[in-house]
C-alpha cells in the first residue's frame, strides 16, 4: 500500500514512544544505596506508576522486573530487597509469594506485628492468659473477670489467640 511508515502512530501523530524508553526517562540513580529511584507518578504507598499505551496504570517496579527478566509468574509479587517502594532497579527486586514478602519484612524487622503484651492493643497480660488456660468454668464468668468477650476466652483456650507469648 501507500507508505504508512514503520512506527505505530500515537494520537498526536508522532510515533509511539516505547514503554522501555519512557520508563528509563523516569529514573534517578542514588549513588549511596545503588537504588534506581522512580521520579514519575507515584502510588500513595510510594510505588512508582507508569501508564501503558492503552491507559492502564502499572506499578513501575513490576515493569522494571518484566523488562529485565520477562513475565512475572502467576500468583507471585515483585518484592524489594532494598525495602524502598520507589526503587525500580531490577537487581534489587525478586519475585515471591505474599508469605515470602511477609517473612522478608519480619526478618528485616519491619513487621508491625508485636505479639503478646508488646502489642499496644493487648488487653491481657501473659499471666492472665496462663490463668485463663488453666481455669475451668464458664467462658462468660472468665470474660467478666478479665474484661474480654466470651468468644475471646474460647479463642485463647483453643490456642487460636495468644499463640506466641
Amino acid at each position: 500500500g501507500e507508505g504508512t511508515g514503520s512506527g505505530v502512530m500515537a494520537r498526536t501523530g508522532r510515533p509511539e514512544t516505547p514503554l522501555r524508553w519512557r520508563f528509563l526517562e523516569k529514573i534517578d540513580f542514588d549513588p549511596d544505596s545503588g537504588c534506581w529511584i522512580w521520579k514519575g507518578a507515584r502510588h500513595p504507598q510510594g510505588y512508582g506508576l507508569i501508564k501503558r499505551k492503552d491507559g492502564a496504570q502499572l506499578r513501575a517496579h513490576r515493569v522494571a522486573y518484566e523488562l529485565a527478566y520477562g513475565p512475572i509468574p502467576d500468583g507471585l509479587m515483585v518484592c524489594h530487597r532494598c525495602d524502598r517502594p520507589q526503587c525500580v532497579r531490577p537487581g534489587h527486586l525478586f519475585v515471591g509469594t505474599a508469605r515470602d514478602n511477609s517473612a522478608d519484612m519480619v526478618t528485616k524487622g519491619r513487621s508491625a506485628h508485636l505479639f503478646g503484651e508488646r502489642n499496644g492493643s493487648a488487653r491481657l497480660t501473659r499471666q492472665a492468659v496462663q490463668t485463663i488456660r488453666s481455669e475451668s468454668g464458664c467462658y462468660r464468668d472468665l470474660a467478666g473477670r478479665f474484661g474480654v468477650s466470651p468468644s475471646a476466652i474460647g479463642l485463647i483456650k483453643r490456642m487460636e489467640r495468644w499463640t506466641r507469648m
